[in-house]
């Protein structure tokens, strides 16, 4: 019972935090939402910080998973579909790619495990993009570039892409978009073969990567 009752703050939480933002929330109002009493859920989570943690620890979670799962199979169509997954997880935790930078000061505990998430999700982007360049669909030269600047620069684009849609006033449910953002740090680094693969994704796909 007492793991439910966690969920449930946290789903409230999560729904909350997404509507309003972080910082217009109370625990007044989280427990309302969750359906229970202030010192019930008090009981759980006596500090909206902890709520916080424990929504980024199932963050973390989905995502480590996904990761996982793309370099299992280093083709562009299980990129491509990682893309898709990925921007599906970050609409569910909008909230906080909207605000991490605040919302880290707020803990330090989110703070390390914030830092120590974003070391491992490069190195996981590092060892996709060697894996890809093994088997010869992207390529870069020799002290120009390297497979850690690049996952450093392909992170940033992934997960700063909706707050940048929201600061410009473009749309942030556009997928389309975020997906040809995303392939257009690669492409530079593309070879014959790598563009040949890339259209017959393209070709597969019901809806362009990329437009012109």
């Amino acid at each position: 019972m007492s793991r439910n009752t966690k969920q449930r703050i946290l789903d409230a939480a999560l729904q909350l935090f997404n509507e309003e933002g972080y910082v217009n929330i109370r625990l007044a109002q989280i427990a309302e939402q969750a359906d229970m009493s202030v010192g019930n859920m008090a009981y759980h989570y006596p500090h909206k910080t902890e709520i916080l943690e424990g929504i980024y620890g199932e963050l973390l979670v989905e995502q480590r998973q996904l990761l996982a799962e793309i370099n299992l199979a280093p083709l562009f169509e299980n990129f491509d579909y990682f893309l898709a997954a990925t921007y599906k997880l970050q609409k569910k935790y909008i909230f906080f790619y909207f605000d991490t930078l605040e919302l880290i000061r707020t803990s330090e505990e989110l703070k390390k495990m914030h830092q120590e998430h974003v070391r491992w999700q490069r190195m996981q982007l590092e060892l996709l993009l060697q894996l890809n360049r093994a088997r010869g669909v992207v390529d870069w030269k020799a002290n120009s570039e390297n497979p850690q600047r690049l996952a450093r620069h392909l992170r940033h684009m992934m997960d700063s892409w909706h707050a940048m849609q929201f600061l410009e006033g473009e749309p942030g449910d556009d997928f389309q978009a975020y997906r040809s953002c995303c392939w257009s740090v690669l492409q530079p680094y593309f070879t014959d073969m790598g563009w040949k693969e890339f259209g017959q994704l393209k070709k597969a796909s019901d809806t362009p990567v990329v437009s012109g």
